[in-house]
């Protein structure tokens, strides 16, 4: 899932400490839940995140400005909380076995729907089961892995009854692993982890249409979607924390390009805008209202491994080769992004928390200024071997993206280097957000804009895209070693253990150049400084729903 941009470096701070990135040494207003001083009576704020949803659907959305949405809406059995850590939310108690292959979750007594009926551990059970149902079809099915029979369940192979959860009572849940997992608190707290109610979803397709059937259990409630130009959402009051909920309404202005969310906000009609064109950071990196955000997270080009002829891996790292990562960095970003040599992003802790994942395992391929020549040369000896030398008999290509400043600037950069470098020819395609992303969902591209950010604080979280016929894998890239070394880390939650085999997984999909990183991303916002109490999660996330305006 994914968004997103990067300043200077992301040094290794585990991304879980204080926003001490913003742009003007100030950090994010992240006052603890439920603060603020002179908030008026009545209290509205519109922010602009992104496109208008592909889905409003849990168990279906893949986007991450629409999972801030969600955020608001429905609520899990943890959260992150305005200082990065995950708490109980929806869940009153978690208790492990002592081997942690068994949850059993207690609800809070007070937790109900936003019709005022109450939350019950079967309304989880169902949503669970609706997840990994084959003809529900969610993209992020993989996420219940760790739960028992999920893959099976999500194969076809077995009913989902069998899905290892089960509501003993109306309040509690007791869930059941195929191996201790690591990090399973954290996804207890991820959209598709979200409880939707059967007699709301079952037997009406259109029910995220409609605010009198969306009926959600966050801390606010849908009031209105006007397709392509907002979502707006009311304060709950039938969520158990309500009283420190301070916003009335909170809307969400849908801009797709960032130079329209830029006006919106010069013009005061938003006052949170995510990303803005990278030729005006120059003119607002200086302003209280700019922020440079810590994010977990990489762009990079997915490669087709279907399709010729990026079925060969020389010819995939050829063009990865031939991408002049500093000048991305340096002139398409306005170094607001920092050239990746690797897949895993800077950020996420290794098996000594002291050292970052990136620390230990390096890069793949070189960034250093002085070795472009070197990594050019080597693209077209390997560009030679796949029977094309200079470009000579390459067939058309066409790069896949959605409009943005940004994306735009990246495409024309990558054309222009394989064309320069490699003597290729490679087409531009622009498709709305929609489209682009059912393009990639079905694999109709040769090479596409790819972005992703960690769902939860673990390399795992990156490193699973790529699992033969994984839900994200949009390249459609199949290999039973990876693949096998992936189970083997999802079956302990020893990070002895796991952290060389996740070294070992990076080290295959780079052999196999399976996607071409480019830039680690952090997150470029402009928040209006009367704006409190705003937060972002460690996965990138934004939480408005303590926020207040003052004055």
């Amino acid at each position: 899932m994914k968004k997103k941009i990067v300043a200077l470096v992301l040094a290794s701070a585990m991304m879980v400490s204080a926003f001490a990135g913003c742009g003007n040494g100030a950090a994010v207003s992240s006052a603890a839940e439920g603060t603020g001083s002179k908030a008026p009576a009545s209290q509205s704020l519109s922010v602009s995140l992104g496109a208008e949803p592909a889905t409003m659907d849990p168990a279906l959305n893949q986007a991450a400005d629409v999972t801030t949405v969600m955020n608001h809406l429905f609520e899990g059995l943890t959260r992150y909380s305005s200082d990065h850590k995950i708490i109980n939310a929806q869940a009153k108690e978690i208790k492990k076995s002592d081997d942690h292959k068994t949850y059993t979750i207690t609800l809070r007594d007070d937790i109900k729907w936003s019709d005022g009926k109450p939350v019950t551990a079967g309304d989880f059970e169902y949503a669970w089961k609706r997840v990994v149902d084959p003809k529900t079809a969610s993209q992020y099915v993989y996420i219940f892995d760790p739960v028992l029979n999920a893959n099976e369940i999500a194969a076809g192979k077995m009913d989902k009854d069998k899905l290892g959860v089960k509501a003993t009572d109306d309040k509690t849940l007791v869930v059941t692993l195929r191996a201790p997992c690591a990090y399973f608190d954290e996804l207890l707290s991820f959209t598709a982890y979200f409880p939707v109610r059967k007699d709301i979803v079952e037997g009406n397709d259109n029910w995220t249409q409609d605010p009198k059937t969306y009926i959600s259990n966050g801390a606010f409630k849908l009031k209105d979607w006007s397709h392509k130009e907002s979502i707006t959402v009311e304060k709950n009051p039938n969520y158990y924390d309500k009283d420190k909920i301070k916003l009335d309404t909170l809307k969400f202005v849908l801009l797709e390009d960032d130079s329209p969310r830029l006006a919106a906000y010069q013009n005061d009609e938003i006052s949170f805008c995510y990303t803005i064109p990278v030729e005006e950071i120059a003119t607002w990196q200086d302003k209280p209202d700019f922020k440079i955000l810590p994010d977990l997270s990489t762009n990079y080009c997915i490669f087709n491994c279907e399709k010729k002829p990026f079925d060969d891996v020389r010819v995939r790292k050829a063009f990865s080769l031939a991408i002049d990562r500093n000048y991305i960095a340096e002139k398409v970003t306005k170094k607001a992004q920092a050239p990746a040599g690797a897949f895993v992003p800077t950020g996420l802790q290794d098996e000594d928390s002291s050292k970052g994942f990136r620390d230990v395992g390096g890069d793949y391929i070189s960034i250093k200024s002085e070795d472009y020549e070197k990594n050019v040369a080597e693209a077209k000896k390997l560009l030679a071997e796949a029977g094309y030398p200079d470009g000579k008999g390459f067939p058309s290509v066409e790069y896949v993206t959605n409009p943005a400043s940004m994306n735009n600037a990246l495409a024309e950069a990558l054309q222009n280097m394989w064309k320069t470098e490699l003597g290729i020819n490679v087409t531009i395609s622009q498709q709305e957000w929609s489209v682009f992303l059912d393009t990639r969902n079905k694999a109709n591209f040769q090479i596409a804009r790819g972005g992703f950010g960690v769902d939860f604080n673990d390399a795992v979280s990156m490193l699973d895209l790529f699992v033969t016929n994984g839900g994200n894998n949009s390249g459609k890239y199949s290999n039973p070693e990876y693949d096998k070394l992936i189970e083997q880390i999802k079956a302990t939650d020893d990070n002895k253990v796991r952290m060389p085999l996740l070294h070992q997984a990076e080290d295959i999909l780079m052999r196999d150049m399976v996607v071409a990183p480019t830039t680690y991303r952090t997150r470029i916002v402009l928040l209006n400084p009367k704006v409190k109490g705003y937060y972002q999660s460690p996965m990138g996330f934004d939480y408005f729903m303590y926020a207040s305006v003052e004055g």
